[in-house]
């Protein structure tokens, strides 16, 4: 694109009594799209889940601007506080797969933490498999409960604030979602009746 410069309309066409208007050149600004390239790789071995089937998935996303994208980044690749784990992300799974469910039973396993590629902005995905079925309440409650008793014990040196610092980075954001997925072979068709009654009647109003 060159620069032209721009000369006013006559005065005649905008009526018999009007001035000219002051016009000025713009200068276009043209941005190239910022993205990381989806450029695939082999996954670490920490993530390796095998003879494991999840029915639902519990998956955290969030859109950020590339300077906050950095800190999550430099997070998830770090050394914890207290050497618990290689990265930080190992220790992050560690305390997801570790939550109990109401019996003592642990039920969740870590899929990773992933960027989309090939768009503007940062969007993270944080994906937990449920390898039992759990309620969403019990899912909750054991969440919270470990945070917290992370809290009181104190933890390993300087984990906890670490991992809130995290918390923060995904969850205090404007865009921050919680998805609970389940999957759909399991729920069979959306007009089934049970006992009767519809087991989603609002669903089978629209799709009846």
């Amino acid at each position: 694109m060159k620069d032209q410069s721009i000369a006013p309309p006559p005065a005649s066409l905008l009526g018999p009594s009007a001035t000219a208007p002051n016009a000025k050149t713009i200068l276009a600004e043209v941005r190239t799209d910022a993205s990381v390239e989806f450029d695939p790789d082999e996954g670490p071995a920490f993530l390796k889940v095998t003879d494991v089937s999840f029915g639902a998935l519990v998956i955290w996303r969030v859109d950020l601007s590339w300077s906050d994208a950095q800190k999550v980044q430099r997070w998830l690749i770090g050394a914890p506080a207290g050497g618990i784990a290689p990265t930080r992300e190992e220790a992050l799974m560690s305390f997801f797969e570790n939550l109990p469910d109401p019996d003592g039973n642990v039920f969740l396993d870590y899929l990773g933490t992933y960027l989309a590629t090939g768009v503007s902005h940062a969007s993270y995905s944080m994906i937990i498999g449920m390898n039992k079925p759990v309620s969403r309440e019990d899912y909750r409650q054991a969440f919270l409960d470990a945070l917290d008793s992370l809290l009181q014990s104190g933890g390993p040196a300087g984990w906890y604030a670490e991992l809130v610092d995290f918390l923060k980075l995904i969850f205090d954001q404007p865009s921050s979602r919680e998805e609970f997925l389940t999957l759909a072979s399991n729920e069979g068709d959306l007009a089934a009746n049970v006992n009767g009654k519809p087991v989603f009647p609002l669903i089978q109003t629209l799709i009846t």
